[in-house]
């Protein structure tokens, strides 16, 4: 064979081997391509079947069953589910959020991340805290439910009506959040939470509240029981009058030893604010500054203090009107004090009032909310009016959570009472009879004013509370003993947390 046939076919071998390499390479890729097509859709099949189960997880949560299934904390004839605990839980937090922000921030409470992750002591989160907190108001809760199952009281339509008020109003705020009621109840009041089960809450606590006046409304205190009472700790119920002023450590002209030596031999108020006022315009001040320390320096009505030094003293038995004393802090100032009406029972007037309170976030505008309020007074009237019939209005209608229960009343109210100034200003009208009725206009939005009568003196009514208090405490005591309640603290595991 010639050399260049040789060449020729180691050429033609060379070309075979060479295309065999290229075949086996797209081969080898080929391979390759399906391997990674196998694990996409692997990894694909598990992505959706992991988001299947999160879907089926979300969507069983979302029902509650897991909630409702579990009953934590029982009676002998109650029970309370987590999906009713998980509702008293958020509504207690939301409510008292706004007062104890500051509280919270002190303890450094995070209230946007959740409760479970932040520790309130060593061996308590914050969701432990505020969960037993919850749990130990529902507990009782149970007690006074039982108690008022053995009584007969049983949460009736006015009850239910105003429980009807409170879904409304979760469906405003939700369509006003352009959400629906369902989304607004899961957002505020925990997944899983239903409507029926704020219902089963809400009978839970208006049996309560009616049962709780119920009570209160019945007990009974004699005249004997008040003296008794106020003879027994005096100082709780005495008011004082005096005059202050304190004069810090000056550097010219008379010290503040001297000043308030001088101050201190005034007798009666008249010579105490010559007196201030003389010494002041020697020190210099403005005649409007000296007529501000001047008003500044009468104290009305002011109650003992254990924990001050001038209180213990004027409270002290045989104290008269005229009698001073000094007191030297360690600052070096000096306080004055003049007793002008030695300490001494309150008999200022209280008044009895009830009122129905629309409010005006109830309502789209304000004209919507006056009118609301007008068209009640105006079918009341046309009834007939009376007390009872006024009562049991204020138990349908009222927005004031605080009274609607007790029929919207607030007994022996003092013009001196943290109260709002137009409620006050009705209330305390000269000409004011029992029966009248009217409606005036607050921050709050409208109230009927039914007014009931004259209350108490200030003193008494004090006492009276008092009394009542104690004999309701005895009563609740007795209640705690007679009826047990269990609570299933483990089983809190299961209720959503806030953030």
């Amino acid at each position: 064979m010639g050399k260049a046939k040789r060449n020729k076919l180691k050429k033609e071998e060379d070309q075979k081997r060479l295309e065999k390499l290229r075949e086996q390479k797209r081969a080898d890729r080929r391979d390759t391509a399906k391997i990674a097509i196998i694990a996409v859709s692997i990894l694909l099949a598990i992505a959706i079947l992991v988001g299947a189960c999160c879907l089926v997880v979300l969507s069983i949560r979302s029902t509650g069953n897991y909630l409702r299934d579990r009953e934590s904390i029982t009676s002998d004839n109650f029970k309370v589910n987590n999906a009713m605990v998980s509702y008293f839980f958020r509504d207690n937090f939301n409510a008292q959020r706004s007062y104890y922000d500051y509280y919270y921030s002190y303890f450094n409470l995070n209230t946007s991340m959740p409760l479970r992750d932040q520790k309130y002591s060593d061996s308590m989160t914050w969701f432990d805290y505020l969960m037993n907190s919850t749990a130990s108001s529902i507990a009782n809760m149970l007690i006074l439910a039982e108690a008022a199952k053995d009584a007969g009281v049983e949460v009736t339509d006015i009850e239910e009506g105003r429980i009807d008020l409170t879904i409304e109003a979760m469906q405003k705020h939700a369509d006003e959040a352009k959400m629906s009621l369902e989304k607004y109840i899961h957002e505020n009041y925990g997944l899983g939470v239903k409507e029926s089960d704020i219902r089963d809450a809400l009978e839970l606590y208006y049996l309560n509240q009616k049962f709780y006046y119920k009570t209160m409304s019945e007990i009974e205190v004699t005249n004997d029981e008040i003296t008794k009472k106020f003879d027994s700790d005096k100082n709780s119920y005495l008011t004082v009058d005096y005059m202050t002023y304190t004069f810090t450590k000056t550097t010219e002209g008379k010290s503040a030893d001297e000043k308030a030596e001088e101050l201190a031999k005034a007798t009666n108020a008249k010579e105490f604010n010559a007196t201030l006022r003389s010494i002041l315009t020697e020190d210099g001040l403005k005649d409007s500054d000296i007529d501000t320390a001047i008003e500044n320096a009468e104290v009305k009505d002011a109650a003992y203090s254990s924990s001050s030094e001038y209180s213990k003293w004027m409270f002290e038995d045989g104290r008269k009107d005229g009698e001073t004393k000094t007191i030297k802090a360690s600052s070096g100032s000096v306080s004055v004090y003049l007793v002008t009406n030695a300490p001494h029972k309150d008999e200022s007037e209280t008044r009895n009032v009830r009122h129905i309170l629309f409010s005006l976030s109830d309502y789209d505008t304000e004209e919507e909310c006056k009118a609301a309020a007008e068209a009640v007074l105006e079918q009341f009237k046309k009834d007939g009016g009376g007390e009872e019939a006024f009562a049991e209005l204020a138990r349908r209608e009222s927005s004031d959570t605080g009274s609607a229960m007790n029929g919207g009343l607030y007994e022996n109210v003092s013009e001196n009472d943290n109260l709002v100034e137009e409620f006050l200003d009705w209330l305390f009208e000269e000409d004011r009879k029992v029966g009248d009725v009217g409606i005036i206009k607050t921050d709050y939005g409208y109230h009927i004013m039914y007014y009931s009568g004259e209350g108490r003196p200030a003193w008494e009514a004090a006492v009276y509370s008092a009394v009542v208090n104690e004999k309701y405490s005895d009563m609740a005591e007795d209640f705690s003993e007679k009826y047990k309640v269990n609570v299933n603290y483990d089983m809190f595991k299961n209720i959503p947390d806030i953030a």
